[in-house]
């Protein structure tokens, strides 16, 4: 089983304008994670769509907790199904590296605060349960309260959910995981559509999940503040009586764009609820 090197990790994430941590993934600044948390699906989908990264989002998911929005550092890990003797060998690679525990638990050990778990589990259901309780507990805990993205199932459900993190799954079962092998830790995964690097930002909506090079980000978080912004004045101003909806709902004309680059100036975004 290949845990990639720090210097494989930058190669791959080569475009990363952050710092790094201590095996090489990008480090996007907490802020933004945090910024991040009011962005629609479709404000971050729009931003990469604009950028030609047209395949960084999936749906259709099992999501535990469509109340919450899960955000954080993807740490990614790979599945393949079981063939023995390539088994055997990743059983004893992990024996030398010191791992303990499943192949599932190898990689939840190097979770750290603000991180998000993204497995490949090429969709598998029955035998295909990367956590239970158990280890979600453990992810819970390790991660400060993110979660889990694993294109694949979880077991343990109702115990699962009471934890204080989200989960995103194709499926539920009751059986352990089974016939799998995991292949690769901090590489290059797909889940579903896309495709995600470590350290790429992790955003997931009722709507599904949007996985955000880390070059992005701010870009995607400016953008959607500004968004709110507009439609804050606009709703104000037609509440105002100034103009009609019609007006705001079309392209702004420069007196009004004008009134609005003049209001931004009188406010602080931080005292309005945008």
């Amino acid at each position: 089983m290949e845990l990639n090197s720090k210097e494989r990790i930058e190669e791959l994430t080569r475009d990363n304008p952050y710092p790094r941590d201590q095996y090489g993934r990008p480090l996007v600044p907490e802020d933004v994670i945090e910024r991040m948390k009011k962005v629609t699906t479709e404000e971050a989908w729009g931003v990469l769509q604009g950028h030609e990264f047209k395949l960084q989002y999936d749906g259709n998911w099992v999501n535990l907790h469509p109340e919450r929005i899960l955000t954080g550092r993807a740490v990614t890990c790979r599945y393949v199904p079981l063939r023995p003797d390539l088994n055997a060998l990743v059983q004893e690679e992990g024996e030398q590296n010191s791992r303990v525990g499943g192949q599932n638990s190898w990689v939840i050990d190097t979770l750290e605060e603000g991180d998000v778990l993204v497995v490949e589990l090429f969709g598998k259901i029955e035998k295909g349960t990367f956590i239970g309780d158990n280890l979600g507990t453990a992810i819970a805990t390790r991660t400060g309260g993110t979660g889990l993205i694993v294109d694949g199932s979880i077991r343990d459900t109702q115990r699962v959910a009471q934890l204080d993190m989200n989960v995103f799954c194709r499926g539920l079962h009751p059986s352990a995981i089974a016939d799998v092998t995991m292949m690769e830790m901090n590489g290059p995964v797909r889940i579903g559509e896309a495709t995600v690097l470590p350290g790429d930002v992790v955003l997931g909506t009722p709507s599904g999940v949007v996985f955000v090079p880390p070059k992005f980000a701010a870009e995607v978080v400016e953008k959607s503040e500004e968004t709110r912004m507009r439609d804050y004045f606009g709703k104000m101003r037609i509440g105002e009586g100034v103009y009609t909806p019609g007006e705001v709902d079309r392209g702004w004309s420069d007196p009004m764009n004008e009134d609005y680059e003049n209001w931004k100036q009188t406010v602080n975004p931080d005292d309005l609820d945008v």
